[in-house]
Formats: structure tokens, C-alpha cells, sequence
């Protein structure tokens, strides 16, 4: 199972979101199928384009408080100076794919690449396993 984290600048397109999901799943060699759900923080539940872009897949999104993609900060594969100091995290898609992956009990998680950027959205895959 797959967990994807999203991230996206303030009104981007939900044509971006999935093109940058796309991006993410051709990079990794892993199908759409194989996610289980997309992950991005609580701050950005009001953006339309991850709702539509979820809404299309027909894939859950579910929102993350910031405490948890900050957990793990320490486990991104980029670094972007900006997010980390307006956000405290190195990569919101990376964390949050993670925490995302994170939230089954006893689950552990390890990204599949880098973050894979489209127009104004990020993605990045978390590999779950370690599930009971």
C-alpha cells in the first residue's frame, strides 16, 4: 500500500495535483492502484484543487495536523528552504506521504523518491509496511 502526500501552492489547479501525482507514480514505477489514500496538512483542507483531484482518482484525502508531518521532518528526501522556514518541514509532500503512511498502528514507511513538483502542486509516495 501507498500513501500519497500532497502538497500545493494557494490555488493551484487540480490538473497539477494529479499531474504531479502521475509524475510521482512514473518515477516510483507503481501504479494508482496501489494507493491507498492521499495525505496533505490540515492548513490546506480548504483548497479546492486536492478535493477535486480526489474526487476524481476516487481516492479518500485525509488532513494532518503540522505536529504530525513534522515527526517526520527528519525522514524528507528534499529540502526547500522556504517551506521549512515558513512550515518547520523540509518537504510538505514528503512529510506528509509519510505521516500519512504513519497512521495505521504499528506501521513504518519509507519514501519512494523525492518529491515530484507539476505547475504549483507537489507529490511524494510513502511505501507502507510493517502493517499488521
Amino acid at each position: 500500500m501507498i500513501a500519497a502526500g500532497l502538497g500545493c501552492k494557494r490555488g493551484c489547479s487540480s490538473g497539477d495535483v494529479l499531474l504531479a501525482l502521475e509524475a510521482a507514480l512514473a518515477s516510483a514505477g507503481r501504479a494508482l492502484s496501489e494507493v491507498q489514500a492521499l495525505y496533505a496538512p490540515e492548513f490546506k483542507a480548504e483548497e479546492p484543487a486536492l478535493s477535486a483531484a480526489a474526487q476524481h482518482l476516487g481516492k479518500p484525502l485525509r488532513f494532518l495536523p503540522m505536529a504530525y508531518l513534522q515527526l517526520q521532518a527528519a525522514h524528507a528526501l528534499t529540502h526547500s528552504e522556504q517551506v521549512s522556514a515558513r512550515f518547520g518541514v523540509p518537504s510538505i509532500a514528503e512529510t506528509a506521504a509519510l505521516a500519512g503512511a504513519c497512521t495505521r498502528e504499528r506501521s513504518r514507511a519509507s519514501l519512494l523518491g523525492p518529491r515530484q513538483i507539476a505547475g504549483g502542486a507537489s507529490c511524494a509516495l510513502a511505501v507502507i509496511w510493517g502493517c499488521p
